[in-house]
C-alpha cells in the first residue's frame, strides 16, 4: 500500500470504519452502500466483501469489508499516522493487545516443547 493509499483508507476508516475485537481477534470493517469505495477499500486492505440487505425498506443495499487478525493489525498500522485521535488510540489499544496475546501464547508454546 503506498503512503497515498494508506491516507485514503485511513479516511475512509476514521469515518465510517470499525475497530475492535471479536472472539479475542483484531477485527478492522467498514460498511457502506457505496460499492465503488468498498471495493476500493477492500482491495486495499485484501479484505471479504458481502452484501448486507437493508435493514428497513428505504435502506440501500449495503456492502462490507472486513479482516481479521494478523492481517488486520497490519493494515491498522499502516493507517495509524493518518488517523484522528479516537480512532489511534482504539487502533493502538487492539494493536497492543494483539502483540500481548500473540507474546503470551510463544510463551507458552515454548514452555510446552
Amino acid at each position: 500500500m503506498t503512503p497515498e493509499q494508506a491516507a485514503w483508507l485511513a479516511g475512509l476508516l476514521d469515518g465510517e470504519g470499525c475497530f475492535d475485537m471479536t472472539h479475542s481477534s483484531p477485527r478492522l470493517r467498514v460498511k457502506m452502500s457505496d460499492h465503488d469505495v468498498i471495493i476500493r477499500a477492500a482491495t486495499l486492505m485484501n479484505a471479504r466483501v458481502h452484501a448486507e440487505p437493508p435493514r428497513q425498506p428505504h435502506h440501500k443495499p449495503c456492502l462490507v469489508a472486513q479482516i481479521h487478525g494478523d492481517s488486520a493489525v497490519a493494515v491498522m498500522r499502516a493507517v495509524l499516522p493518518h488517523l484522528g485521535a479516537r480512532r489511534t488510540a482504539k487502533a493502538t489499544e487492539i494493536i497492543l493487545a494483539h502483540s500481548n496475546r500473540q507474546a503470551v501464547r510463544a510463551t507458552r508454546h515454548l514452555k510446552a516443547a
